[in-house]
């Protein structure tokens, strides 16, 4: 059932300006910024909170975990009781989660706390394409779907520079208690000049989705960091992965609608999505550590030495979203991964080129992937693309980072190492290149 929501005071689609997008871009930024922060403060964690590498590695996954397995839901509920709304509700848990973060005196409470953060931040992920597609038209949605992208893209490379000068100036817990101050900005500015009036999908909600979900990518996950050492792990995740399908295919209001993947262009969407994030950004963990391990850097100086990945990411987001209405979409994704591939393959010879290369890549595909995802014909599934897409690009990160510990093994990553990494990713790189330029072929707009 369709209806409309509306309370006094509300917006048009483009009245506010640019205000939205200032809320967005916070929100995004400080929820990719909490996916990579954690990495360079473990050791200070460790010591504080007595535990090991092997439970503190559940302070990110349960964080990145959690979001995936709910933006779905997080999407359809956004569709069911608004954008606006699950967006509010979504800073102010997030607020609330972090603040318990950086009160944690046990790893337990801490992972406890990181899962109800990942939910949180579901709800104001999967909001953020489609208050975007909600609020803004032509050249303008595709300039704020450059700044969604570019934001994304550098709070995930900022994360270990952030952490690392928040650890040592103020210690561990302000990685968590920084979020404060910026949800307070961002729930203010959202508050205000978010749009009030929004069609709506009354549907049921489908809560048994989430679960199996959750059990199926965290079984993935330990399969993968496992390897070959226990079949049922993937077998576990295999069967979740039916039944979750099962599910949706015989729900009446599923939390995912199957039929968004007839489109070949929102399943070719899906696949660039995720190659983007378990190619590249998924390296940036071990690059980190190879850094400071090996190389002896401190935190601050690995966080600088990501630089010629992130000045390009900065300069051709906004530049790729300015232009993608007026050029093919499909040849841009194409050129964009052919770029992201060439710049991996190039990081063994030579890692700064590599790291400029790929990071140009990573600007140009990260917006026009976005908008992309959320240009389907039935606005009412708006909340529920965005849903898929930033799963995808969770479950991607997750994924690469097991993929790449699978294959390193035990202990720090060495040069040589690190060239096997690199070959590895320019193989996905360059697997999901091909396949996603074949399912865009012929989106010319």
């Amino acid at each position: 059932m369709r209806t409309e929501i509306t309370t006094p005071e509300g917006t048009g689609r483009t009245a506010a300006g640019w205000w939205p997008l200032a809320a967005i871009a916070l929100a995004v930024f400080m929820l990719m910024l909490d996916a990579t922060v954690v990495t360079v403060a473990l050791p200070d964690l460790g010591r504080d909170l007595h535990a090991g590498l092997d439970g503190l590695q559940w302070a990110m996954n349960a964080y990145t975990l959690a979001m995936a397995a709910f933006q779905l839901t997080a999407g359809s509920l956004a569709d069911r009781l608004g954008r606006r709304r699950t967006f509010l509700a979504g800073v102010v848990a997030f607020a609330v989660s972090s603040l318990a973060c950086g009160l944690a005196t046990a790893l337990p409470v801490l992972i406890a706390a990181r899962v109800v953060q990942g939910l949180a931040g579901a709800l104001m992920f999967a909001t953020t394409l489609a208050l975007i597609a909600q609020c803004y038209d032509g050249r303008d949605r595709g300039i704020a779907l450059g700044v969604r992208g570019t934001v994304a893209g550098l709070a995930v490379v900022l994360g270990p520079v952030a952490g690392g000068a928040l650890v040592s100036g103020f210690g561990w817990r302000w990685i968590f208690l920084i979020n404060l101050p910026v949800a307070a900005l961002t729930l203010a500015l959202a508050h205000r000049s978010l749009p009030r009036r929004e069609h709506l999908e009354v549907r049921r909600l489908d809560l048994a989705g989430p679960v199996l979900l959750a059990i199926t990518l965290v079984l993935l996950v330990l399969a993968l960091l496992r390897g070959a050492d226990d079949v049922r792990l993937y077998g576990g995740s295999a069967a979740g992965a039916v039944a979750f399908l099962l599910l949706q295919r015989r729900r009446r209001e599923p939390m995912l609608d199957l039929t968004l993947f007839r489109s070949r262009v929102f399943t070719g969407t899906q696949v660039g999505s995720f190659t983007v994030q378990a190619s590249v950004f998924a390296l940036l963990i071990y690059l980190s550590v190879y850094f400071q391990e090996h190389e002896h850097y401190t935190a601050l100086r690995t966080g600088l030495a990501f630089l010629p990945l992130v000045v390009p990411i900065l300069l051709a987001g906004p530049l790729a979203g300015a232009v993608m209405d007026r050029m093919p979409k499909g040849a841009l994704v194409a050129g964009a991964l052919a770029s992201l591939t060439t710049g991996i393959a190039l990081m063994d010879a030579h890692l700064t080129t590599g790291l400029i290369v790929a990071g140009f890549g990573c600007g140009v595909a990260l917006p026009v992937l976005g908008g992309l995802a959320v240009d389907i014909p039935d606005e009412r599934h708006l909340g529920m693309a965005s849903g898929v897409n930033n799963t995808v690009l969770q479950v991607g990160i997750s994924v690469g980072i097991a993929v790449y510990g699978a294959v390193l093994g035990a202990g720090a990553p060495s040069h040589a190492d690190l060239g096997r990494l690199f070959s590895l990713g320019a193989a996905i790189a360059l697997t999901g290149a091909v396949l996603t330029a074949i399912m865009l072929r012929g989106r010319s707009r």
